[in-house]
């Protein structure tokens, strides 16, 4: 395979088997991230995909009967339309005939350009769990953070999906106000999650990697970040006002000091004591967000 750029998946589908749609980012633009840069967006072709699957099925031989999930592969797989989205199905279908879950990320303003006719066609075909970076339910924040939607216009997408049946899992990230504005951050988040109800949220802790915006915006004095101890008391207070007992809820990411994760309903109490007990015994001096090596 000759992909271009780094491939990226979320944590939980480790044991899913990806396949690659697209490289690069339609927008490149969130002052946080740097998975993208220099990557331009590109589509691949249809025969390119159908190539790929196809090597597949030769790979895993019977075993390829056996594949009943896959991730698309790409910042932005749901950029394509309906129609070429439903092409490519057709052609892991064809290749992996017991694939029932097609799942990828998916930006609020791709959802937009659909229809609801084809966001049913799109769940008929098995698209389902899209992976949504939300990151935050205040709107003053996503400009800053240049994410190119708002919230509200991420709460009618969800609401979108909810209504076809499409499930969806809500990427967010902690630390996005800055210092002083965890709280509100928090109820605002939680708010918005308990209106667009997903069946898991992925949380991690915003750090501003070396050449990205949000680096220069910070050594420029014009992004205050919160401190360690603001950054759990905005995931408890989250966490807490959360009203969503069948979500899971995934907070074990390398950027997040505190790692807790589980359903709603039966883990939430054994989650918010570990982490008010953390918030009781952090050291800030210990953490360093300003400024890190890497990628998300």
């Amino acid at each position: 395979m000759n992909y271009n750029g780094n491939i990226y998946r979320p944590p939980i589908e480790a044991n899913t088997l990806l396949i690659p749609v697209t490289e690069g980012c339609t927008h490149n633009k969130c002052t946080f991230c740097n998975m993208y840069q220099n990557v331009p967006f590109r589509m691949w072709a249809l025969d390119e995909f159908e190539n790929y699957v196809a090597e597949i099925k030769s790979h895993y031989c019977r075993l390829a009967d056996s594949i009943d999930r896959v991730y698309l592969v790409g910042a932005d797989p749901f950029a394509l339309s309906a129609e070429k989205l439903l092409e490519r199905i057709s052609l892991i279908k064809k290749y992996l005939p017991n694939v029932t879950v097609i799942t990828m990320y998916a930006r609020t303003d791709n959802i937009a350009h659909k229809s609801d006719e084809d966001l049913k066609r799109l769940k008929e075909a098995g698209v389902n769990d899209l992976y949504i970076g939300v990151e935050c339910g205040l709107n003053d924040v996503l400009s800053d953070l240049n994410k190119g939607y708002s919230a509200d216009e991420t709460k009618e997408q969800c609401l979108r999906l909810n209504a076809v049946g499409i499930s969806h899992c809500d990427l967010l990230m902690l630390g996005t106000a800055g210092k002083g504005r965890g709280l509100e951050a928090a109820k605002a988040t939680a708010a918005l999650e308990n209106e667009i109800k997903p069946t898991k949220i992925l949380l991690n802790t915003m750090s501003a990697f070396e050449g990205t915006t949000l680096d220069k915006d910070i050594q420029d004095g014009r992004f205050v970040p919160a401190t360690e101890k603001e950054i759990l008391q905005e995931e408890y207070a989250f966490l807490q006002t959360l009203e969503l007992p069948d979500t899971y809820f995934w907070a074990i990411h390398p950027l997040d000091s505190v790692g807790v994760e589980g359903v709603l309903k039966t883990d939430k109490d054994r989650m918010l004591n570990k982490l008010g007990r953390a918030i009781e015994t952090v050291d800030n001096r210990a953490y360093n967000r300003v400024s890190r090596r890497g990628t998300l």
